[in-house]
C-alpha cells in the first residue's frame, strides 16, 4: 500500500515538474555599454507570475520602471493551432563607471514555487579606458567566440576572423567574415562580392542566416555593431606560414540628402540616398604546423576527435549469402574529408566497396560518417573478424590514437544445393548479382525506323518560339518595374514620415483634450519613435536609445538635441508606466515634442 501510494506521488510530482518546465523566465540587456550610456534591462516571460523581484542595480542608476508589455501570437504545428504569449518588464538603466558588472538573477512565483531568470553580465566600456590585450596561446581560442585584431577607430571596417591561428595540417579552423560598424547601413551588394581566397586549403562553405540586425561587440576600447557575412570551415592541407590576402567588399551606407523645401511639401518631409562604400580587409596570417613524424601504420589523414562503433546485421548466415557491417564515425574534426576505414576481412569473402553516407553539423563543428560494407562468404565455417579501426591525430594531445570496433564472430554454414544466386534480400541499398552472368549478348533483332518529320522547318516550331520570346519580354519588364517600385518605396517612407507623425500628434492632442492621458502618452511616444524609425530606416522593433543616437550622430545632429528628443519619449513612458516619476504635465510635454520633432527635422 505505501509503495503504491508513493508510486502515485512521484507520478503526479512528475507531471508538475513537466508543466513547469513550460515556463520560460529569461533576463536580457547589451553585452557592452558606454559610460553615461542609458540602457534597457528586461525581464520576459510566457506565463503569469506573482511576486517578482528584480535584482539589485547598485551598479547603475537607476532611471525608472518596470514599464510592462506583451505581445501574442499564434502558431500551426502539426496542425494544432498554439497560442504564445511574452510578457515583459523593462528596467531603465544608466552605466557610470568603466568595469564588468553582474546583474543577479530575478525571482519571482510560479505556481507556488520560486523561480528565477538567468543572470546576467555587463560590462561597462569607458572613453578612455585603458585595457590590456589578452593574448591566447595559438589552436586554444573558443570557437564560439571569435575575436578580430582591427585597429578600433574606424566608423565602419571589414574583418576575416578565425577561431584559431595556429593548427596541424588537417586540423579544422572556422572563419569569419565579420563587418563592424558605427554608422547606419543600408545594403551589401552581394554581387560583385567574392570573398576570401583560402590558398592550400580545403573550404567548406556553412549556412548562415540573413543579416537582418547586429549585436553589439567591444573592440578593443569601443563599442561596435557587428554581423557575420560569411562562416566557412577550412582544412590546411600544408604546413607553413600561409597568408590570407586582402579582398573587398562593397556596402552602402544611409546619408542625408540636404534641400531646401517649401513649407507645403510633406510635413517633416527629409530625403536619403544610399552612398557605395568600397571596404578592404587586412591580411591574415596562419600557422599550419605539420603532422608528427613518424606516423603509425594505417593512419591516413584524420585530424580532430571522434569515435567509432560497429555492429554486423547477423551471426549466422549461409555460405554465399550476404552480411552486413556498420560502423558509424562521430566527432569533430575533418569527417568529410576521411575517405574509410581500416578492415581485416577475410580473403575467403568478397568485399564490395563501402555505401558512405555523411552527415555534417550546420555548425560545422562536426559530423557523422556511416560505412556499410556488403561481404559474402563463400565458404561454410567459424570466422572471427578481427575489429574495423580507424588511426587520427588529436590536436589537443598532440598525439595519435586508435580506435577499434568489438570483434565479429560469424557463423557460415553450407546452403541447400549449389546454386549460384547470391540472396540478398534484406539489404535495402544492395543489388542482387548473378555470378558468372555479367556478360550479356547484344540482341540484333530491334529495328529502328528512321523518322523523317523535321522539327524545325514546322510552323508550331516557329509559332512556339515567338510565344517564348514574347513571355520572356513581360517578365523581363515586370521585374524592371518592380525594381523601380521597391527603390522607390524608401523615399515613400522619407516622405510620409512627417505625415504619419502629424496624424498621430492629433490623436494625441485630441486624446489631451478628453483626458484620455494613457491614449495621449501612447500616441505621443508612438509618433516620435515612428519618426525616427522612418528617418533612419531602422525597424521600430530593433530601435532603441542608443541606436538613435548613434544614427542622429553620423548625420550631424547635435548631443543635447538627441537627448532633449529622448528625454521627451522618457517622460512619456514614465509618465504612463511610472506615475510620480515625471513632474512634466500633459500639455508641458505635448510642447515639448512638437518643438524638439520640428528642431530636429530642421536640422537634418
Amino acid at each position: 500500500m505505501h509503495i503504491q501510494s508513493l508510486t502515485i506521488i512521484l507520478f503526479l510530482a512528475s507531471l508538475f515538474q513537466l508543466k513547469a518546465q513550460d515556463l520560460v523566465f529569461k533576463a536580457s540587456a547589451p553585452k557592452y555599454v558606454r559610460v553615461g550610456e542609458q540602457f534597457q534591462v528586461q525581464f520576459s516571460t510566457n506565463k503569469s507570475i506573482d511576486d517578482f523581484v528584480p535584482p539589485s542595480f547598485e551598479n547603475f542608476d537607476f532611471l525608472g520602471g518596470p514599464m510592462q508589455s506583451s505581445s501574442s501570437s499564434s502558431t500551426y504545428i502539426n496542425g494544432k493551432l498554439e497560442h504564445n504569449t511574452t510578457i515583459s518588464l523593462i528596467y531603465y538603466l544608466r552605466a557610470t563607471n568603466p568595469g564588468v558588472y553582474t546583474l543577479d538573477a530575478a525571482t519571482a512565483t510560479y505556481k507556488r514555487k520560486s523561480v528565477s531568470s538567468n543572470v546576467l553580465t555587463i560590462e561597462v566600456v569607458g572613453n578612455n579606458q585603458q585595457q590590456q590585450s589578452q593574448q591566447q596561446s595559438p589552436g586554444t581560442q573558443s570557437s564560439s567566440t571569435p575575436t578580430t585584431t582591427e585597429d578600433p577607430g574606424n566608423e565602419i571596417f571589414l574583418s576575416l576572423v578565425f577561431d584559431k591561428r595556429n593548427a596541424y595540417v588537417g586540423e579544422q579552423i572556422t572563419a569569419y567574415v565579420k563587418i563592424y560598424t558605427k554608422v547606419s547601413l543600408s545594403s551589401i551588394e552581394r554581387q560583385t562580392y567574392k570573398g576570401p581566397d583560402f590558398p592550400g586549403f580545403f573550404k567548406q562553405d556553412l549556412e548562415i542566416p540573413p543579416l537582418t540586425s547586429l549585436e553589439r561587440e567591444k573592440v578593443g576600447n569601443d563599442i561596435y555593431h557587428s554581423g557575420v557575412i560569411q562562416k566557412f570551415v577550412i582544412y590546411p592541407q600544408k604546413a607553413g606560414k600561409i597568408v590570407i590576402e586582402p579582398f573587398d567588399l562593397t556596402v552602402y551606407l544611409q546619408k542625408q540628402v540636404r534641400q531646401p523645401r517649401s513649407i507645403f511639401d510633406d510635413f517633416f518631409g527629409q530625403a536619403y540616398s544610399n552612398v557605395p562604400v568600397k571596404l578592404t580587409s587586412k591580411a591574415v596570417s596562419l600557422n599550419i604546423n605539420a603532422l608528427p613524424i613518424p606516423q603509425p601504420d594505417g593512419f591516413s589523414g584524420a585530424v580532430g576527435h571522434f569515435s567509432l562503433s560497429g555492429s554486423l546485421n547477423t551471426n549466422k548466415v549461409r555460405a554465399n549469402d550476404a552480411v552486413s557491417f556498420k560502423v558509424s564515425l562521430s566527432g569533430k574534426g575533418n569527417i568529410n574529408l576521411i575517405e574509410g576505414i581500416n578492415t581485416d576481412i577475410p580473403p575467403s569473402f568478397e568485399v564490395y566497396d563501402p555505401v558512405v553516407k555523411t552527415a555534417l553539423d550546420k555548425s560545422g563543428y562536426g559530423g557523422s560518417k556511416v560505412f556499410e560494407i556488403t561481404a559474402i562468404p563463400r565458404h561454410a565455417g567459424n570466422f572471427s573478424i578481427a575489429p574495423f579501426s580507424l588511426v587520427y591525430f588529436d590536436p589537443a594531445s598532440a598525439t595519435y590514437k586508435t580506435l577499434r570496433t568489438q570483434d565479429f564472430n560469424l557463423e557460415v554454414y553450407r546452403g541447400a544445393g549449389d546454386s549460384s544466386l547470391v540472396n540478398v534480400s534484406g539489404l535495402s541499398k544492395e543489388e542482387v548479382e548473378l555470378l558468372g552472368s555479367d556478360i550479356r549478348f547484344i540482341k540484333t533483332t530491334e529495328n529502328f525506323n528512321r523518322s523523317n518529320t523535321y522539327t524545325f522547318s514546322s510552323v508550331v516550331f516557329y509559332l512556339v518560339y515567338l510565344v517564348c520570346l514574347v513571355l520572356i519580354g513581360i517578365v523581363f519588364y515586370v521585374k524592371r518595374e518592380k525594381i523601380k517600385r521597391n527603390a522607390d518605396m524608401a523615399s515613400a517612407k522619407h516622405r510620409k514620415a512627417g505625415r504619419l507623425a502629424g496624424k498621430r500628434f492629433k490623436v494625441a492632442r485630441n486624446a489631451l483634450k478628453h483626458n484620455n492621458y494613457s491614449l495621449f502618452y501612447d500616441e505621443l511616444s508612438k509618433a516620435l519613435w515612428g519618426y525616427l524609425s522612418d528617418k533612419l530606416l531602422i525597424p521600430v522593433s530593433s530601435l532603441s536609445a542608443d541606436s538613435a543616437k548613434a544614427a542622429l550622430a553620423g548625420k550631424g545632429v547635435d548631443t543635447s538635441l538627441t537627448e532633449k528628443y529622448l528625454g521627451v519619449i522618457q517622460n512619456c513612458e514614465l509618465a504612463r508606466y511610472a506615475k510620480g516619476l515625471t513632474e512634466k504635465t500633459p500639455t508641458v510635454l505635448y510642447d515639448e515634442a512638437v518643438k524638439v520633432l520640428l528642431a530636429i527635422d530642421q536640422k537634418l
